[in-house]
């Protein structure tokens, strides 16, 4: 036996058969727990088996009994269905290589029971879903999220891909020297938000900058302590930041609009249930929303035409104008 497991081990394998080999639609007699328990070398009565149940109930593990048969966990961490949410969620995020996609899953697996692990092997289609190839973005964000702690710069370079598909860094190759203000997720990518030095006290120019952070490289923590600035402390990411509309978003306006009852879903699809929406003579409804007056929003809004339009304000629906004139310019160039 001095090769075998140590007999004070054994709760410790009961507990490891009652979360891999059951669930609550599969169980283990207390003959095959001890038949289980055998193969590891482990000898076990059924006293035994009842005592070491008794104990994981004591623990705090719901261990019910099917049939006067079959012993099976009936209370897991996860539930089925929420391990699928899971794997469905990681696979379909943009910012995950392929290599830490399959990583994460499996980890995910293993909180489910062996039988449940085949539900979790499909995995779901995304038309034109594109993987990232960065697989340092986890730790990026990381590396950011240690400089905020330790209210300190970070340092990065930044790069963008050219014609021929290659990486070209921007800052002529020089690392950027931020302060990190937030990491957010929007547009299905993590961010960076960061205060600006350069830009603090130039009229004109907004000092937070974002950065996605799967297009950062040689990500480190700088000695130089992070920039202290009052409009850091009372930063909002939703002023800037419109997730619906995009991380890249002017700055939030109040906007009335006006649309057909047809587009309805659309506009609450966007703006929530929230948004203030109160009907007009006839079918014209009017709903007052934060957008940016950016090409985001403005080109979700083409979609509604001819059914919805901006009332007010004025800057913002000649600012909508412009655009679509710009727009209108440049294909009419092609057809002179």
């Amino acid at each position: 036996m001095a090769n075998k497991p140590n007999q004070k081990l054994r709760m410790l394998y009961v507990l490891k058969l009652f979360f891999e080999e059951t669930d609550t639609e599969n169980g283990l007699t207390t003959q095959q727990i001890i038949d289980e328990l055998a193969n590891l070398g482990l000898e076990a009565e059924r006293k035994t088996i009842h005592r070491d149940i008794r104990a994981l109930k004591d623990f705090g593990l719901t261990i019910e009994q099917r049939g006067g048969r079959e012993w099976y966990l009936a209370n897991r961490p996860f539930q089925i269905q929420e391990l699928i949410m899971l794997v469905d969620a990681v696979q379909s995020t943009p910012f995950l290589t392929e290599g830490t996609t399959d990583r994460l899953i499996k980890k995910i697996q293993g909180l489910a029971s062996e039988s449940q692990r085949d539900l979790l092997h499909r995995r779901i289609e995304v038309p034109g879903r594109v993987k990232m190839h960065n697989a340092a973005a986890l730790e990026n964000a990381d590396i950011i999220q240690q400089a905020m702690r330790m209210k300190r710069k970070v340092s990065f370079k930044y790069f963008h891909y050219n014609a021929a598909k290659e990486k070209v860094l921007n800052h002529a190759g020089e690392p950027f020297s931020v302060t990190p203000v937030r990491l957010v997720y929007a547009d299905e990518f993590y961010y960076l938000i960061a205060f600006m030095d350069r830009w603090a006290n130039v009229e004109g120019h907004q000092p937070f900058s974002p950065f996605r952070v799967d297009r950062m490289l040689d990500v480190r923590v700088s000695d130089e302590l992070a920039t202290k600035d009052a409009r850091i402390a009372t930063y909002r990411s939703d002023e800037h930041i419109s997730p619906s509309f995009g991380v890249f978003a002017a700055e939030m306006t109040n906007i009335v609009l006006e649309f057909d009852e047809r587009v309805m879903n659309p506009v609450i699809d966007k703006f929530g249930l929230d948004a203030l929406v109160f009907k007009q003579e006839g079918v014209m409804m009017r709903a007052h929303v934060k957008a940016p007056l950016s090409p985001q929003f403005f080109g979700w809004l083409l979609q509604l035409t001819p059914w919805a339009k901006i009332v007010s304000p004025t800057n913002a629906q000649q600012k909508y104008t412009e655009w679509l004139k710009d727009t209108l310019d440049m294909y009419a160039e092609d057809q002179r």
